[in-house]
């Protein structure tokens, strides 16, 4: 029996290699993590559309509001604007048909209030105490056409006020009111005078009181028509 030979030793690695081994591993392990990443992104992309903490998303949506916040805005603004509109025609329409109205009650012929100047007058802009003031009540035709005006006792009046408080008014004298129509022309004026004594009204039509000096105002009317005060002084 022939006796065994000598066993050959396994050949050891050398460091070098194993280092490569350890390498490809590695590598290997690597690409596997980086795949499983990936596969696991797209699956949770897929399940969730949009990121609540994406600031461009929310900027979207706070356009989209913003948009509608707007658009309700302009909305209103022009319902506002309309109805500002609507309300100025029915005012337009309120007055055209005021003046309709007042030009419809005037006889055919007769001057409308809207043809009619009154002034108020006086002869002298003072008056020392011994002298009684001249009343004027001036009317004018300032249309373009002829018309027809009452211009009697009956549709004047006189009103003096001193500090607020009337002090005398034609209205509260008795005597005779007369009528009297004229027709005047476009630009004719015509005056009516009252000489007034300095009285009080309230107590006589014509009996002087003494009263207080000062600045007075006179304000006269002739049917309806009332002109602006006119000041005058007493001393």
């Amino acid at each position: 029996m022939a006796s065994p030979g000598p066993r050959r030793m396994p050949r050891r690695q050398s460091a070098a290699v194993y280092r490569r081994r350890r390498l490809v591993v590695g590598a290997l392990l690597l690409v596997v993590l980086v795949g499983l990443w990936w596969a696991g992104s797209a699956i949770f992309a897929l399940l969730v559309d949009e990121d609540p903490h994406d600031p461009t998303a929310q900027q979207e949506d706070d356009t989209e509001g913003g948009s509608g916040s707007e658009s309700d805005s302009d909305e209103g603004s022009d319902e506002g604007a309309a109805s500002e509109e609507d309300s100025d025609a029915d005012s337009e329409e309120d007055s055209d048909a005021g003046s309709d109205a007042d030009t419809d009650d005037v006889p055919e012929g007769h001057c409308a209030p809207g043809d009619i100047r009154v002034t108020a007058d006086t002869d002298d802009a003072e008056y020392s105490a011994a002298v009684a003031p001249l009343l004027i009540l001036t009317v004018q035709n300032v249309g373009d056409e002829d018309c027809t005006l009452d211009v009697g006792t009956a549709e004047q009046e006189f009103t003096v006020s001193h500090a607020g408080r009337e002090v005398f008014t034609t209205t509260e004298c008795g005597g005779e009111a007369d009528s009297y129509e004229l027709t005047m022309e476009p630009g004719q004026q015509e005056r009516a005078q009252l000489s007034w004594p300095r009285s009080d009204s309230s107590a006589s039509c014509t009996e002087p009181v003494e009263l207080e000096p000062g600045a007075y105002e006179l304000t006269v009317s002739l049917g309806g028509i009332t002109s602006e005060p006119h000041r005058f002084t007493l001393k």
